[in-house]
């Protein structure tokens, strides 16, 4: 009966319907064209925290104002108050748990079934930081009327959660609030553990900080030391956990360091041997026939042959003779092949700002590689996964490089490769300078 009594006098049951239906409206258009990839897709999780987690808050301030005005802290204590906080405050925590339901209900109906299960890091992330919401909401609503700190809560906290993405300087901010990018159906990358932690070690701060004021509002003393007291007490909690949050993001530059995914792939073929992800293993057949094509033409033209092509992340190690391929949807046989060529050209480190001096067109060399794979001019423009090589203007280097003998090629092939690798200046991929030196 406690239970029935708790969702009929809470307020939670008459708004969830207007949360659970923007988790939804925002998940279905995220994960429209996504793949059913689960250690990604849960991201969405994280990404639509900005329309639960503060409604939990505003909902959790509004149930605060409820005690306060029914006066239950002043009554006989027959139950603590932090039982009477949860009896009012698990449905709250409910409509949060909720949410996070709806949301993955709503990346299966759009993605279809997925070889893997839910990432439990982004799940106890977003339970974790629904709590703390809910407390810091209650926390709010026992200091201010619930006329004022239920809309307060609810701006302040969404803001807090959207904000910190505009800011560039500096750029760790956004990783402390929980809010996940939306995954963009990479194949390669899971999770960045790190970027789940942060916000969970923040939100333990601003937990410790209600439970600490909580209680030293209840010594016995001047209002004046004890409000002084759990000020100082806030400080020295929110500081210690901020700067513990900070530490480990404050050198990223953007979006969290790629972490490869670790499970095994799916291979076929040998010499070379082909190897993707298990969600894209309906790409086998297909690249097994662009490859017999493309790579006997690119060894003619000097480069060694690959003992295995693989669609990995950028950031995971692999052999010397292994060419990372790229993959999306939906690719047509010339995107096929131009994968297969691009993918001997060795990853590209990423180089210190060089303002607006250019030193160099890695494109340019991909462009080299589509040609001596077999691509036409038209074709290689035409694709759409190898953007820098599919600009028309690199052509005019790439037609005049192979005029020259094939060891004249290699050897400028290799010369620009080193050069780029280095970070250093390569003015013989850029085109405004082979056609300033025409």
């Amino acid at each position: 009966m406690r239970v029935t009594t708790a969702l009929r006098t809470t307020s939670v049951v008459w708004v969830a319907p207007l949360v659970l239906a923007w988790v939804w409206l925002v998940t279905s258009h995220e994960a429209a064209n996504e793949p059913a990839y689960w250690a990604g897709n849960t991201a969405l999780v994280g990404h639509t925290l900005p329309f639960y987690a503060p409604a939990c808050a505003a909902f959790a301030a509004w149930e605060a104002g409820r005690l306060k005005r029914a006066g239950v802290q002043r009554l006989a204590p027959v139950r603590g108050r932090y039982a009477i906080a949860f009896g009012v405050l698990w449905p709250v925590v409910a409509l949060g748990v909720t949410a996070v339901a709806a949301c993955l209900l709503t990346v299966r109906l759009e993605t279809g079934a997925a070889h893997d299960w839910p990432h439990l890091g982004v799940l106890a992330m977003a339970g974790y930081l629904i709590i703390v919401h809910t407390v810091m909401g209650y926390g709010l609503g026992m200091l201010l009327p619930r006329i004022l700190a239920t809309p307060l809560i609810l701006v302040v906290d969404y803001l807090c959660l959207v904000m910190p993405v505009t800011v560039v300087d500096p750029m760790w901010l956004r990783e402390l609030t929980g809010w996940l990018d939306a995954p963009y159906g990479d194949l390669t990358v899971t999770m960045n553990p790190v970027a789940l932690a942060v916000p969970m070690v923040l939100a333990t701060g601003i937990l410790a900080a209600v439970l600490v004021s909580a209680g030293i509002a209840r010594w016995r003393g001047p209002r004046v030391v004890r409000v002084g007291a759990a000020a100082a007490a806030s400080v020295v909690c929110l500081s210690v956990f901020t700067v513990s949050a900070v530490m480990p993001v404050r050198d990223w530059t953007g979006d969290p360091p790629p972490r490869p995914r670790a499970d095994p792939p799916v291979c076929a073929g040998a010499a070379p041997r082909i190897c993707v992800p298990v969600e894209a293993a309906g790409s086998l057949k297909p690249l097994s026939g662009a490859a017999k094509e493309v790579v006997p033409r690119l060894v003619d033209a000097g480069m060694e042959p690959p003992e295995q092509l693989a669609f990995v992340s950028d950031a995971a190690r692999t052999g010397p003779r292994t060419w990372k391929l790229f993959l999306y949807r939906d690719m047509t046989d010339v995107d096929l092949r131009a994968s297969i060529a691009a993918s001997a050209l060795p990853t590209m480190p990423s180089c210190p700002d060089t303002s607006d001096v250019r030193t160099g067109h890695a494109g340019t060399l991909a462009a080299w590689l589509m040609v001596k794979g077999g691509m036409g001019a038209d074709e290689i423009q035409s694709q759409r996964g190898q953007k820098l090589a599919a600009d028309p203007r690199v052509m005019s280097v790439v037609d005049k490089e192979t005029k020259l003998p094939s060891a004249q090629q290699l050897a400028w092939f290799t010369r620009n490769v080193t050069l780029l690798k280095r970070c250093l200046p390569a003015p013989e991929t850029l085109p405004a300078v082979a056609a300033e030196g025409e």
